[in-house]
């Protein structure tokens, strides 16, 4: 078996392991510094998550070729984030607006749809700035709390299967919030220690 920390050959003694669930947490424990977070993990060349837990304990250890580990600092990850933040709310803007409009013709069906994978990638963007919650100043603590009352407000209108209040939440609720963000977003990344 072959294992890449961060690029870098390494070795475990097998016999304390027999499975990739016992390998990753050897690795983990013993390999990986407190301050990094394991960002992706690649088995046999192929990206692994567990779709269950501890599928990972299903996995013998004889079925394990090549076994590639990633990790970065939580300062890495928010100075990535912080970059590529604003181009991500710029395709997540375009989005709301879409499906706005959809709800406002309705196309309902498809509006939830495409409402349903918005939602997903707004938990996602709402999660990494809670996660990088620390490097925030306080005045964005309160960006942060009006954008997590706005998802809140959708969700219950979505539920009342209020359509035409929902895009105008998306659209002249939302949208706003997220252009505010899109503009400090890049300049958080300035800020961050490098």
């Amino acid at each position: 078996m072959e294992i890449l920390l961060d690029q870098k050959t390494m070795e475990i003694e097998e016999s304390d392991v027999h499975n990739l669930e016992e390998v990753l947490l050897k690795i983990m424990s013993e390999h990986v510094r407190p301050e990094n977070v394991v960002i992706t993990v690649k088995l046999n060349g192929e990206v692994y998550s567990e779709k269950d837990p501890h599928d990972a304990a299903r996995i013998p250890l004889s079925d394990i070729e090549t076994l590639e580990i990633d990790t970065m600092t939580t300062e890495e990850i928010a100075r990535k984030f912080f970059e590529n933040g604003a181009r991500q709310l710029g395709m997540m803007i375009q989005a709301a607006e879409k499906i706005s409009e959809l709800f406002r013709i309705a196309d309902e069906n498809e509006a939830n749809k495409q409402y349903a994978d918005f939602l997903e990638n707004l938990r996602l963007f709402m999660k990494m700035l809670a996660e990088v919650k620390e490097m925030l100043n306080g005045t964005l603590e309160d960006r942060l709390q009006r954008l997590s009352e706005m998802m809140d407000q959708m969700i219950h209108t979505q539920e009342q299967e209020d359509w035409i209040v929902l895009a105008d939440l998306l659209e002249y609720g939302l949208v706003p919030l997220l252009k505010e963000w899109q503009e400090i977003l890049p300049a958080l990344g300035d800020q961050s220690p490098a």
